[in-house]
């Protein structure tokens, strides 16, 4: 089976998605008789510059096209030999294979000859062109300026840039832009309706943000899923052949960070990490929908929004509302900063929780105090000598004023409580109680057992869900510990499941009750510190 971006080929001017401006310049051209000698067709890839040129070449030698008319009759004999790519009039070259000085001076030779039919053209396109060396470019000058009658050169590029202004100065030149979303899902609906494919509409949106605007990679990538056979493509059979794509979840981090939540923001990263996403990508996507959020503060009329999907304007309108443009001009200097550290960092995630922590983490208060407020750790005056110096007829002396001890108050030792019988409902209620007793044994590991929740008791035996495997491994390592602080409020529990599952949201309120009655509040990145250093 032939790839979808060949079966699906566009063979007229008509099939062409996108692009109308240089399709209308080049349908005019051919009408009324006014083709130039040289062209250069120049965008990013896949937005179908090699495919205009061969229809352009097409509707040039067609036999049968009708008078006022640019469009190829597909069913003459040159139109079927260029479709079978064996028509001897169009010469197809790679510059990036073929971009010394002689090949160029073997095309010169070839050019001299005429076209093989009468009134046909004679059509040559070199892909890549800007991969052709100086001396090469430059020996192409005098052919691309003054080349035999019926003889049209059509350039194609993704790097204008990189061309020299004197052939520049030669070609007639048309820009091919990223196709819109709406374009490529009309692309996309029309190959699966033809090759009797249902598809949802998350997967389709999902290969509009990976083609980024080019057709042909879209094609590729609907390749891909239709390959498999499967005839109705639901958003889990997506993930697994194309990976998870985050730019959705890149919205959802946006969304707590513009309240101020930054717990929840840090969780979401961890739980984003532990299904699977790439932070990496995450990152890139972060930076795409900021920049995004940064030009519509400027100014609305700079965002491009046919490259948006659907629901996408609204999103970007109310967070630019909400995100002070100060804080989006320092995030997208820090994302572009870290962009390349992810493969580098020892915990992939940290330089993206280090950037929100210091752009995020200051001054922003947050939606729910109870999850998300931050203490500062009180300051601890510690008591210094004081030294006065006292003058002597011989000398100064330094004599140190010594303060008095200050006795410790005493408090009357809290009453022993008897545990109460292993009951499900005893468990949920002490739980808090239990977590204060872990924290006095292991700070750290109170704040993991807080973000849990028990669901079972059966033979004994506590079944308590945890949030992800990574931190489920690190509550079994220490499983004893909690096991005591249990004992000292129910009775008869022996062991402990951990399970990781996804957690209600009853389970918060159990969340921040680590501290014990006489700890001091503790900043985040202590509690954060604690835990790594911890080998939990």
């Amino acid at each position: 089976m032939p790839a979808l971006y060949r079966t699906y080929r566009p063979q007229t001017f008509i099939q062409v998605v996108g692009q109308e401006i240089v399709k209308k310049t080049l349908q005019n051209a051919i009408i009324h008789n006014r083709t130039v000698h040289s062209y250069l067709f120049s965008g990013p890839r896949g937005t179908g510059k090699t495919t205009m040129a061969r229809i352009f070449a097409k509707a040039l030698n067609c036999l049968n096209r009708e008078d006022n008319s640019a469009e190829p009759c597909n069913i003459c004999e040159n139109c079927k030999a260029i479709n079978d790519n064996a028509f001897i009039d169009l010469i197809e070259i790679d510059a990036a294979s073929n971009r010394g000085i002689d090949e160029i001076r073997n095309l010169k030779e070839a050019v001299r000859f005429s076209p093989s039919q009468k009134n046909g053209y004679k059509i040559y396109i070199i892909d890549e062109s800007h991969m052709l060396t100086k001396d090469a470019s430059n020996a192409l000058l005098k052919t691309l300026e003054e080349p035999p009658k019926n003889t049209i050169f059509i350039l194609a590029t993704t790097d204008t840039h990189k061309m020299l202004p004197t052939i520049l100065s030669r070609v007639q030149k048309f820009d091919f832009k990223p196709l819109s979303s709406t374009e490529l899902r009309e692309k996309i609906l029309y190959i699966t309706k033809a090759e009797k494919v249902t598809i949802d509409e998350s997967v389709v949106n999902q290969i509009i943000l990976q083609a980024m605007g080019g057709a042909r990679d879209a094609e590729s990538i609907l390749g891909k899923l239709i390959s498999s056979g499967i005839k109705d493509i639901d958003t889990e059979f997506a993930s697994t052949i194309l990976g998870k794509n985050s730019y959705f979840e890149a919205y959802a981090l946006l969304e707590f960070l513009s309240k101020g939540d930054l717990y929840p923001a840090i969780r979401h990263i961890h739980n984003l990490y532990d299904e699977g996403f790439g932070i990496d990508q995450l990152i890139l996507n972060l930076l795409t929908i900021t920049h995004s959020l940064f030009l519509i503060q400027i100014s609305p009329n700079l965002l491009d929004t046919s490259l948006l999907l659907e629901s996408e304007h609204d999103k970007l309108t109310e967070l630019s509302d909400i995100i002070p443009q100060s804080k989006i001009i320092v995030f997208l200097q820090e994302l572009e900063r870290i962009k390349s550290q992810t493969h580098s960092a020892y915990i992939p995630y940290l330089p993206l929780e280090l950037i929100i922590v210091q752009i995020w983490g200051k001054d922003t208060p947050p939606s729910d105090a109870k999850i998300n407020t931050i203490p500062k750790p009180k300051e601890i005056k510690k008591s210094i000598p004081k030294f006065e110096i006292k003058e002597s007829k011989a000398k100064y002396e330094i004599e140190p004023q010594v303060q008095k001890p200050i006795k410790a108050e005493t408090k009357a030792p809290a009453p022993i409580k008897k545990p109460v019988s292993a009951d499900i409902d005893n468990v949920q209620k002490l739980y808090p109680e239990i977590n204060k007793s872990i924290s006095k044994a292991n700070k750290s590991l109170s704040v993991i057992f807080a973000k849990t929740q028990p669901i079972e008791l059966s033979n004994e035996m506590l079944t308590i869900a945890v949030e992800s495997n990574f931190y489920r491994d690190r509550l079994e390592k220490h499983s004893n510990i909690i096991l005591d602080s249990i004992a000292e409020f129910i009775e008869s529990i022996v062991g402990i499941n951990f399970i990781a599952q996804k957690i209600t949201a009853k389970a918060h309120k159990y969340e921040l009750s680590h501290q014990t009655d006489n700890d001091e509040p503790r900043d985040m990145n202590d509690t954060i510190a604690d835990i790594f250093k911890d080998s939990l």
